[in-house]
């Protein structure tokens, strides 16, 4: 007899490229492809054409995974980056992809015929390694991409905050390491100009005065060969950061934080100096413990699962009288 593997369409949509994937129960992905994100918003379109070449792509995975896997797609989950009302279905601004306010979980569910849910890509990456990953039985933690920009998902006793979708904007809380320099948003000296794996980049510019640095990575590979330059630039980036984490300990006392995101592959070049710094500016504050992620560059397609697969339970419950409530 031929079991059907039940599974979840989750898309991981980006600026540039999206990755599409398809998730089973476990939060395994059992097939995943990158394509480039078709970016429709303009003159004569306000960004539904997106919309619609999402529901052409998900719709062609759910075909290619019930040939492949012998799979039976049930729901699907969509992350995005910006301001997203996740309870709504709605995208207020995300200026990657040219959306604002538009709907996008409803007009998906109509070209599909499935339930599903859309989310913000960083709190559903921390979503993934709360419930699966680094941070699985922890109450309280705080989960930071370090990119090429820099955004948080904090968990406050086992709740995920959202906060109509206004909530972890880490990247853009004021600290001393970032001086009086501008930020992309426009604010001054924001978190991510000097910690963000372009910030470091920028950092190690200042520092030698350098108009073609390096990347983030190479000048990690130099500062574990002793160079001074770029030694600094990743001290100014750990400083920045225990500064901002000393505010999010004191506001919200997570006991863990997790590091994802590209620049957590020098985590050896950062978590030093932010322990050091913790031991000057912690007092009553909880001191956390810090952790790299477990899912990397997969956090947001599996925690997109995450949300395909709360949907799927939630029309099921929703459909059937007779199924127990939270089964």
């Amino acid at each position: 007899m031929t079991t059907t593997a039940e599974l979840v369409a989750a898309v991981d949509l980006g600026g540039t490229f999206t990755k599409l994937g398809l998730i089973d129960r476990t939060g395994t992905v059992r097939a995943e492809q990158r394509v480039p994100t078709k970016i429709t918003a303009g003159a004569d379109d306000d960004g539904r054409g997106t919309v619609d070449w999402l529901g052409d792509q998900i719709a062609e995975l759910a075909a290619a995974g019930a040939t492949d896997i012998g799979g039976s797609v049930t729901a699907f989950g969509v992350i995005v980056p910006g301001i997203i009302d996740a309870v709504a279905g709605t995208v207020i601004a995300a200026p990657n992809v040219g959306w604002s306010q538009i709907e996008v979980a409803a007009p998906l569910t109509d070209r599909l015929g499935l339930p599903g849910a859309i989310g913000h890509d960083v709190r559903t990456a921390g979503l993934a390694e709360w419930q699966l990953g680094a941070g699985k039985g922890v109450s309280n933690l705080i989960f930071v991409p370090l990119g090429t920009g820099i955004a948080a998902a904090a968990v406050v006793d086992g709740r995920l905050l959202e906060a109509d979708g206004y909530a972890g904007e880490l990247g853009h809380v004021s600290v001393p390491a970032a001086g009086d320099q501008v930020c992309a948003c426009g604010r001054i000296g924001c978190l991510e100009i000097v910690a963000s794996a372009s910030g470091v980049v920028r950092n190690y510019a200042q520092l030698t005065g350098e108009t073609a640095p390096p990347t983030a990575e190479q000048i990690a590979v130099a500062a574990r060969g002793g160079d001074p330059a770029s030694l600094a630039a990743f001290e100014i980036a750990g400083r920045a950061l225990a500064e901002a984490f000393t505010m999010a300990l004191t506001l919200l006392g997570p006991e863990m934080i997790v590091v994802g995101g590209g620049l957590s592959g020098a985590a050896d070049l950062l978590f030093g100096q932010i322990e050091s710094e913790f031991d000057r500016r912690l007092s009553f504050q909880r001191r956390p413990t810090l952790i790299t992620s477990v899912f990397g560059s997969q956090a947001g397609l599996i925690g997109a699962g995450l949300l395909g697969w709360r949907q799927a339970e939630e029309n099921d419950s929703s459909t059937d009288p007779g199924r127990p409530e939270g089964r």
